[in-house]
């Protein structure tokens, strides 16, 4: 099988473009279904998140698209239109801006994206309930099998372990944490200003958290369904009770919202723009345009960026969080040595295992095939035998197999131990043992 990823992430792509390549639950399920009928025996899953895009895909090596995969030339433009089909209508890739990891190096890579070594938030959690959700829309619509039920959770416990091995996570910010350092490098002292906040999602929850813990209790909410944005309050209320968050609708007037706002926070998983420039501008107008800091965490982004053309609005997207991150990662830059020797090591662990997978099932059958043909042949011959010789010549040629079978059996184990086994030494033992 020819392993492979291929995507766009925040360090190779701006928002602009992960935005069109962006994929909800729902479209991730139809196109899943859509490309595991191109290639039979092929297994995909969907990674989409605010920061990043991938593909991942186990194909037969025999087909089409893994041969055109090893001609020369860009294969960007054959991947993007066989993930995406003809009539998808997303930017062309640049090559500048994808990456295509193969074989041993896409697992290295899902590797480090489980261990958060790959995210804009180095060592932020959040990557693991996604890969997992990944994982299981993926075996919801057939799309996993043999390699991927052993490649995902493996991942999944990559993950935990670079967390748990080492102190990479802490000290982490979370991006709603990052956004208030933005707006407060705009607005100075935050206390007494007004927030708002769009979403009920884990980001948002995110948000609303690091409004309390910088004395924003007074905050208001908007969401679809008030309901989840009640459910996300409760869930992060101080231990002292107190919050004086108010909870509305999503069809609430925004204009005048935004008019009493100082801080807007937005992270909701529309596909559409939630708020319009002339939406900013009315506002603004009511305001004297005074400072408004608007942080757009979603992707595909919910405000209009051409409202950042208005006077004073200073709206940032989750790409100019980096810089803030940045600052804070460098305080655990020591951890991210132990954190990818880890993922070596396991990386070795998951080939060993690959391997067992693969030649196990060889070492099995060459055994139960040898003791068929000595249990058969000792059932036409025992009647030439005494009664009372039976038993010792039962163990006589259990021993004489045993000892027939031993080389092989070690050589395959041998093999089967040794890291780096190619695909076409598999297919051949399996080949030469296994019956058709």
């Amino acid at each position: 099988m020819e392993l492979l990823v291929f995507g766009l992430n925040h360090k190779t792509a701006p928002v602009g473009m992960r935005e069109t390549w962006a994929f909800s639950a729902e479209k991730s399920g139809e196109a899943l279904e859509r490309i595991l009928a191109k290639i039979e025996g092929s297994e995909h899953l969907i990674l989409s998140t605010c920061n990043r895009t991938e593909f991942y895909s186990a194909i037969p090596s025999s087909s089409g698209l893994a041969m055109n995969l090893n001609e020369e030339g860009s294969p960007f433009e054959e991947l993007s239109n066989f993930y995406l089909g003809q009539d998808d209508h997303h930017q062309s890739p640049t090559d500048d801006c994808f990456y295509l990891y193969r074989q041993e190096n896409a697992v290295k890579h899902l590797f480090r994206v489980a261990g958060g070594l790959d995210s804009m938030i180095v060592g932020e959690t959040e990557i693991l309930r996604q890969l997992k959700e990944a994982y299981e829309l993926s075996e919801k619509n057939s799309a996993s099998g043999k390699m991927f039920r052993h490649l995902f959770p493996e991942a999944l416990k990559v993950g935990k372990k670079v967390r748990t091995s080492t102190s990479i996570s802490e000290g982490c910010i979370t991006p709603g944490q990052a956004a208030l350092r933005l707006a407060r490098d705009i607005l100075g002292d935050l206390n007494g200003k007004k927030a708002l906040l769009i979403g009920s999602g884990t980001v948002a929850g995110l948000a609303a958290k690091a409004f309390i813990e910088n004395d924003l209790r007074n905050f208001t909410v908007i969401n679809r369904t008030t309901e989840s944005a009640e459910a996300m309050l409760e869930k992060i209320r101080p231990g002292s009770g107190v919050l004086d968050a108010d909870v509305l609708p999503l069809s609430t007037d925004i204009v005048s919202t935004l008019a009493s706002t100082d801080v807007l926070i937005s992270s909701t998983s529309s596909t559409d723009s939630l708020i319009t420039r002339e939406q900013v501008q009315a506002a603004q107008e009511q305001r004297g345009s005074a400072p408004l800091v608007i942080i757009d965490l979603a992707v595909p982004r919910d405000i209009d960026p051409e409202s950042n053309k208005i006077d004073g609005i200073h709206l940032f997207n989750i790409d100019d969080l980096n810089k803030v991150i940045q600052g804070n990662l460098a305080k655990r830059h020591d951890q991210f040595s132990r954190a990818e020797e880890i993922v070596r090591k396991q990386l070795d662990v998951f080939y060993g295992q690959l391997n067992y997978l693969n030649i196990d099932p060889v070492i099995r059958h060459l055994i139960e095939r040898f003791e068929i043909i000595r249990t058969g042949e000792l059932q036409n011959s025992m009647g030439d035998f005494p009664v009372e010789l039976h038993e010792t010549v039962d163990k006589l040629t259990r021993r004489l197999v045993n000892k027939l079978i031993h080389f092989p059996i070690e050589r395959l184990k041998s093999i089967r131990d040794m890291q780096g086994l190619s695909e076409d030494e598999i297919a051949f033992l399996k080949k030469l043992f296994l019956p058709k």
